[in-house]
């Protein structure tokens, strides 16, 4: 049995499949940012004794943080983790192999490969959480960037007087529209505003034809796929073609591309 996870700022999900994004086990909880490594594995060590006697075949993790290419964790501001060498300890704790990649770029390998990008030439994801996180994706690619830090669309800066983020800018887009910012907030035109001028500049920056939207802010009051859509020609260059602006078809992307990946892996 292969497992996926998705740990996010605010929430952890696992799942276990035999192949596919079809669950046979799914878990979810809420840890609000602290929880330590260790706390994660024996929570994932918990789920393996009971939905398969211990045994991994694979462990994919999609995870809110920059990621180096051996599945180390730079930076996770939300969890507050730093140096994290995940991929081993995962390895050394389930004697099978593992995966561990930014949350947004496990989202847009799946909807490269299964979704909303499958038959685009490009497509930007970006998904709307505790966070907001992109990936651009060329001809079924992903790109992470030089130093595999592609991802931070929510620190596109739309208004530089504005509040002081967690990232230590002023004015981060993230600081208005994204699912920490307006929870139990009164909706209004500013997150969905703020949203319309960073996706209009990524229009007139890459073009892409597709944009897909993803993550749990989305059900929130505030967010409207319509109205956002009349936005963007106001905030991009009037040349630039608009895209196609769609939802994911996945209930949870960044958990399916994990699977993805480990797949890969072993």
């Amino acid at each position: 049995m292969r497992y996926a996870v998705d740990l996010g700022g605010t929430h952890i999900r696992i799942a276990a499949a035999e192949s596919g994004c079809n669950w046979l086990h799914q878990h979810r909880a809420r840890h609000e940012g602290r929880m330590t490594p260790e706390e994660f594995i024996e929570i994932l060590a918990g789920l393996t004794r009971q939905w398969s006697g211990g045994a991994a075949e694979a462990i994919g993790v999609s995870v809110a943080a920059v990621v180096d290419e051996n599945g180390k964790l730079f930076g996770a501001e939300n969890l507050g983790w730093k140096d994290v060498p995940l991929r081993r300890l995962l390895e050394e704790a389930f004697s099978c192999p593992a995966v561990v990649e930014t949350d947004v770029f496990c989202g847009a390998v799946f909807e490269a490969q299964e979704g909303a990008a499958k038959e685009a030439g490009s497509a930007l994801y970006i998904a709307i959480g505790t966070g907001v996180g992109h990936a651009f994706i060329l001809n079924g690619q992903v790109w992470r960037g030089s130093q595999r830090g592609a991802n931070a669309f929510g620190h596109l800066v739309t208004d530089p007087q504005g509040s002081r983020c967690y990232c230590g800018n002023r004015g981060c887009m993230c600081t208005i529209a994204s699912g920490l910012a307006q929870a139990g907030t009164a909706p209004s035109d500013a997150p969905l505003e703020a949203l319309g001028l960073a996706i209009g500049n990524a229009i007139t920056l890459i073009e892409p034809e597709r944009i897909i939207l993803a993550g749990g802010a989305l059900n929130q009051p505030w967010f409207d796929l319509a109205a956002l859509a009349e936005l963007l020609p106001r905030f991009s260059y009037p040349a630039a073609r608009q895209p196609q602006l769609v939802r994911s078809s996945a209930a949870d992307p960044n958990l399916c591309g994990a699977l993805f990946l480990s797949m890969e892996k072993s």
